[in-house]
């Protein structure tokens, strides 16, 4: 997922082309002793009024991811940490096409997305499931826990600071590859994706009971953190989510979208939530992304 606030023209792959506005040069007169051209001083750069919606969105999605990691870190109610996520997750897609339907979108736009998407879902998830192993599972995860041989506490912090690291480079990654691939095609898992995994997941176990029933079933979350943390920097192709043209797909998206636009914030159904992740990532992985991948890799050839 990843939106960065709508495309961008004329963009190079590997390098934002800025855009410099031509400002009027304040220079001595010729012949002068000491010729000096002074280029005026503005205190704040004008910003287009277009680009304020999707900007705010997008500090509203940080906010948000801000936000869960007081709430993991500071004893705070985890349910709410995971749940912050998920809000950033809709706000992220909102931004765009906020952006693209206002015509709004700018090279600002798309740093400061990255900078919202590594807050919210980088470091927010991580912060979460290192706050929940050691809560939830101590004797997994706990100050007295190890990993064949190794403290669980410093196996677990790794994991976490390795994850939040990643979703940087996939960030940064995205950005330099994202003309190249065209609009239908990521390579590997999306930082959107992987924190509203995670965090749909946690939500959906305790839904069904699992902290009271079996609060061991919370001690597999790092490694959900490590695998995600692989697929987001692999070249496994994933299909973007694009509407369909075709009626009976284009309805089941429609439905989904609306789905989880609505069970979120309400939050109820993260079962829902999580099973429509998991099976999109199913059908991309397993098939269509393949599949589309070896079009692109054709008409490259041609």
């Amino acid at each position: 997922m990843g939106s960065v606030n709508g495309p961008i023209p004329n963009r190079r792959v590997g390098h934002a082309q800025l855009r410099i506005r031509p400002t009027a040069l304040s220079c001595a007169p010729a012949g002068s002793p000491r010729r000096r051209c002074r280029l005026p001083l503005h205190l704040f750069d004008p910003v287009p009024l277009r680009t304020l919606p999707p900007n705010a969105i997008t500090a509203a999605a940080m906010a948000f991811g801000l936000a869960s990691v007081h709430q993991s870190l500071s004893g705070g109610d985890l349910k709410l940490a995971a749940w912050f996520v998920l809000l950033s997750v809709l706000l992220d897609k909102l931004d765009g096409s906020v952006a693209r339907a206002l015509k709004g979108s700018s090279e600002f736009g798309i740093q400061f997305d990255s900078f919202s998407d590594a807050t919210a879902f980088g470091i927010a998830p991580a912060a979460l499931v290192f706050a929940a192993a050691r809560q939830l599972t101590p004797a997994d995860w706990g100050p007295d826990a190890a990993w064949l041989g190794v403290p669980a506490t410093g196996l677990l912090a790794a994991i976490c600071l390795g994850y939040a690291v990643m979703t940087a480079v996939r960030l940064a990654r995205f950005n330099v590859t994202t003309a190249a691939l065209g609009p239908y095609l990521f390579l590997g898992l999306p930082s959107t994706l992987s924190g509203a995994l995670v965090c749909s997941a946690f939500l959906a176990a305790h839904e069904i009971g699992l902290d009271a029933r079996a609060p061991a079933a919370f001690a597999v979350f790092p490694w959900l953190l490590l695998v995600n943390a692989a697929l987001m920097v692999c070249n496994l192709p994933l299909p973007k989510f694009k509407v369909s043209k075709h009626p009976a797909v284009k309805a089941f998206q429609l439905t989904s979208a609306v789905a989880v636009y609505l069970l979120i914030p309400l939050r109820v159904g993260f079962g829902v939530v999580l099973l429509l992740l998991l099976g999109y990532l199913a059908v991309g992985f397993g098939w269509l992304g393949p599949r589309l991948w070896r079009d692109h890799q054709a008409a490259q050839a041609a």
